[in-house]
Formats: structure tokens, C-alpha cells, sequence
């Protein structure tokens, strides 16, 4: 109900009210020659009486309803800014934990980049092409920033995989999981060499091993320094699962990447010389 209409509707009432008041005005001065009160004034008061004070439960009512009305009104919308005030209070807080993720792996790699005995040129991914034979990301940075081809990329987990494509201002980088990608490894504690190559999925397989060493799962795997790309020492990953050979056969070994590679965001790529960067036939 509107306050027009609410206006509208004790109108009536008004009106009465108003017209007791003239009647009991005029009625003081029409007092009986013996003082008694007129008597139409009795009837008037008699008649008005029931509808007077049903003119006023009624206002009493619709009073009620309306400050009902107002203070249901009034805390829906307090609900309503409330709810906006807390969806935005969460957004906030995600954007600042993300924004501390971020400047938490930027930590880490800037950690790394210091450490190494090489230069480095730290990148951002900026996309990514995967397919089941085919694992690429996309850099922002290239030629300019002096990226080459073969250089190793690595983040503060491990290795990522090598400089395929150049440009000017970006790069195309070959995951260590890509089908045609492989670096030498070498097993951390029976220290057994070996060659570890993607086949297009999320693990990579380490091949060449003998059957008479000794492999046991979990054990991590290191770069060998003897392909010509990658530096000796470096993480490749752990192993997955072991499928024994024996002395005429080779162990199947199922490699998980020690890089997460589905979630690449910044990496380094590693400044090595020319002279480093010769490729091993074999691995081509």
C-alpha cells in the first residue's frame, strides 16, 4: 500500500473525527435552560461512538501493517547488501591469495636464478598446445631477450624441456613429455644411466636400463650432463612404476616428471654456450 492510498483511506475518518468535534462545540453552548445536555448531542455522541472507535481499530490495523511492511522491506535489503558485501569480500581475499601464489613461485625462481652458476632469462607462459603426441608452451620472451634455440627451460621443481621455436619476443618450448623429446638420465642411487622419453602423456618412460640394476619406486632421476642440453644435476623427475627386465632385458620404468607441467606459469631458461648445446644424434 502506498502512502497516497493510506492517506486516502483515513480520510474518512478524518472527516468524522472532525465533525465530533464541531458537534460537541456546538453542543456546549446548546445546553437546556436547566443545564441539562441537548439531547440531539446524546444521540450524535451514541451514533458516532461505534464508528469512531472502529475507525480507529482499523487505522490501528493498517499502522501495523504498514510498519510490518516498512521493517520486512527494510531488512531484505540489508540481506541483499550483505550478500553483495560478502561475494565481494571473497573475490578480494581470492585475488590476494592468488596474488601471493604468484609472488611466492616468482620468489622461488628468482631463489633459483640466483643460484645457478649460469645465466638465466626468467619467462612467463602465455600458452600452451597439447595434443597426444605433441606437448608445447609458448613463452614471452624470444630472441630479443636472448633466448636460442636448444636452451633449457627449467623451473625451481625441475626440468621443463628445451627451446624449439624463436622469435623476436617469444619462444615455443618442448615439453619434457612432448613424443619427440628426450634427455639423458641417470637413477640417484644406483646411479645407472639411462635415456628418458616422452610419449605423449602426462609420464615419460626411462629406457636403456639394464635388468641387473637395482630401481625401486620413488627414486629420483637427474640429468647426466651428456646430451649436450641440459646441465648435469638437474631434477627430471621420480620414478612411477618399475617393470622389471632381467640380465638380457631392460627395466620398463615410468617416469612422473618432478615439474608440474599442466600448471607452468613462469620458468627460466638457462643461458648456456654454444659449445654446450650440441645435440646427441640420438635423441633428436
Amino acid at each position: 500500500m502506498s502512502v497516497v492510498e493510506s492517506g486516502k483511506n483515513r480520510a474518512p475518518i478524518v472527516l468524522v473525527v472532525f465533525l465530533i468535534v464541531q458537534l460537541l462545540s456546538m453542543s456546549w453552548y446548546g445546553r437546556t435552560k436547566d443545564g441539562r445536555p441537548n439531547l440531539l448531542l446524546s444521540w450524535v455522541l451514541t451514533a458516532v461512538y461505534p464508528i469512531q472507535k472502529a475507525g480507529g481499530g482499523v487505522g490501528s490495523i493498517f499502522s501495523g501493517i504498514w510498519g510490518g511492511y516498512i521493517d520486512l522491506r527494510g531488512a531484505k535489503e540489508e540481506s541483499i547488501k550483505l550478500r553483495a558485501e560478502n561475494d565481494q569480500l571473497r573475490q578480494d581475499l581470492f585475488k590476494v591469495k592468488e596474488e601471493l601464489a604468484t609472488n611466492r613461485r616468482a620468489a622461488n625462481v628468482l631463489d633459483l636464478q640466483e643460484s645457478l652458476p649460469y645465466k638465466s632469462v626468467s619467462a612467463k607462459v602465455i600458452a600452451r598446445s597439447g595434443n597426444e603426441f605433441f606437448n608445447k608452451i609458448i613463452i614471452d620472451k624470444g630472441r630479443l631477450a636472448g633466448i636460442k634455440l636448444h636452451q633449457p627451460v627449467i623451473t625451481p621443481a625441475g626440468i621443463v624441456g628445451r627451446v624449439v621455436g624463436l622469435g623476436p619476443l617469444a619462444a615455443q618450448v618442448q615439453l619434457l613429455t612432448d613424443n619427440y623429446a628426450g634427455v639423458g638420465g641417470q637413477l640417484s642411487e644406483s646411479r645407472a644411466y639411462g635415456e628418458v622419453k616422452g610419449v605423449g602423456k602426462v609420464f615419460c618412460e626411462m629406457r636403456n636400463v639394464s635388468g641387473l640394476e637395482p630401481v625401486k619406486e620413488g627414486e629420483a632421476i637427474i640429468t647426466t650432463g651428456l646430451d649436450g642440453i641440459y646441465p648435469k644435476g638437474l631434477l627430471v623427475g621420480y620414478v612411477q612404476e618399475v617393470g622389471l627386465g632381467s640380465g638380457a632385458k631392460s627395466h620398463r620404468i615410468v617416469v612422473r616428471p618432478a615439474a608440474g607441467l599442466d600448471g607452468l606459469e613462469q620458468v627460466l631458461v638457462l643461458e648456456l654456450s654454444e659449445q654446450d648445446l650440441q645435440i646427441d644424434e640420438t635423441i633428436k
